[in-house]
């Protein structure tokens, strides 16, 4: 539900006058991406969050529960997600999308993934790729497609700047929904329910620092929306949802010099009112009474903001500009001595 955020994301787009060539999704942002790329604005894609809701769309499989026990493939039934994508998203190809469209998700008989909207691939329904992207394991069933299965794209790949980097882009909008107070603890709950999620949260952050270290480059401006107080599956105020997204990109894209000089300067000009610095730099903050000098921030960095001397490890950028924005310093930190500012 953290990727309704997206459609805030669309909306500062839309305010700031950038145009998108492309569009790449995996997960709930290939939902997302899917209604943008068939042609919906900002608008009517929160309309159609408006609809959604959780008691219909999150059905128990209670009935094969009791008949099949363990050897059923999913918590909930996905036949009401999969209607309402079709519903949401009826383009028969990605031929017949507004925008070119992409989308990942991984085959569970081979362990590839699988991208879909490629030129020259087989054509299929744009919204049963969608579904494919987001089946999230265990808690829907996974999509066959031509005799494969599959489930979503974001257990081996949550954000999709591989395919971005393969489309040869000049410019990348990432957002990155993985965002987490490292400070803030979640409480443990004994329920099958709290640690499938927890575990594809924790997993998906592990994940996200080997992609952003990989891929993000000069070329990419990186949103991360600050959702992580919004549980995975729990239905959140949408409204209140897209504005943390539209908050957060038109603070950043007004103030990324990839994206400034790109927006509408009526709305560079009312941003620089207020915001107070720019939002392409990372401040790393050292309590040097908790650090013990052991080395694994340095080990971690992915653009040397750290470094190992022999007096013991020490900040060498306090202001990292090529910062991957990944947070992998902080949580690795073993004492919590790091903490990541202005991200």
């Amino acid at each position: 539900m953290r990727g309704f955020c997206h459609i805030g994301i669309v909306r500062a787009i839309e305010r700031l006058g950038l145009q998108v060539d492309e569009i790449v999704g995996t997960s709930m942002g290939a939902v997302m991406g899917g209604l943008l790329a068939g042609g919906s604005n900002s608008h009517q894609m929160e309309q159609a969050a408006l609809d959604v809701s959780l008691k219909d769309y999150f059905r128990l499989n209670l009935v094969k529960f009791f008949t099949r026990g363990y050897r059923h493939a999913s918590v909930y039934k996905g036949k009401a997600f999969k209607e309402l994508l079709h519903e949401w998203i009826p383009q028969e190809s990605f031929e017949d999308l507004v925008k070119p469209f992409y989308c990942n998700a991984l085959s569970l008989t081979d362990g590839t993934t699988r991208f879909f909207g490629l030129p020259g691939a087989e054509k299929m329904r744009v919204s049963d790729a969608v579904y494919a992207s987001a089946c999230l394991p265990t808690i829907f069933e996974p999509a066959e497609i031509n005799g494969d299965h599959y489930i979503d794209g974001g257990m081996t790949e949550t954000l999709a700047l591989r395919i971005a980097r393969a489309r040869e882009a000049d410019l990348v909008i990432a957002v990155d929904l993985s965002h987490r107070d490292m400070r803030k603890k979640t409480p443990f709950k004994a329920t099958l329910p709290h640690i499938l999620y927890q575990t594809y949260e924790v997993m998906g952050m592990a994940l996200n620092e080997n992609n952003l270290h990989r891929y993000v480059d000069d070329k990419t401006v990186l949103i991360k929306p600050k959702v992580s107080h919004l549980p995975l599956l729990e239905m959140p105020d949408v409204n209140d949802v897209v504005r943390i997204g539209e908050r957060e990109a038109i603070e950043v894209l007004t103030t990324h010099p990839l994206t400034r000089y790109l927006c509408d300067p009526e709305a560079v000009a009312e941003e620089d009112r207020m915001v107070q610095r720019p939002r392409d730099h990372v401040q790393l903050d050292v309590d040097m009474n908790a650090c013990i000098h052991c080395g694994i921030c340095a080990a971690t960095c992915a653009t040397q903001g750290f470094a190992s001397v022999p007096l013991g490890d020490v900040v060498r950028k306090l202001h990292n500009y090529e910062c991957t924005r990944d947070m992998a310093c902080e949580r690795n930190c073993p004492t919590g001595a790091i903490r990541l500012q202005n991200i």
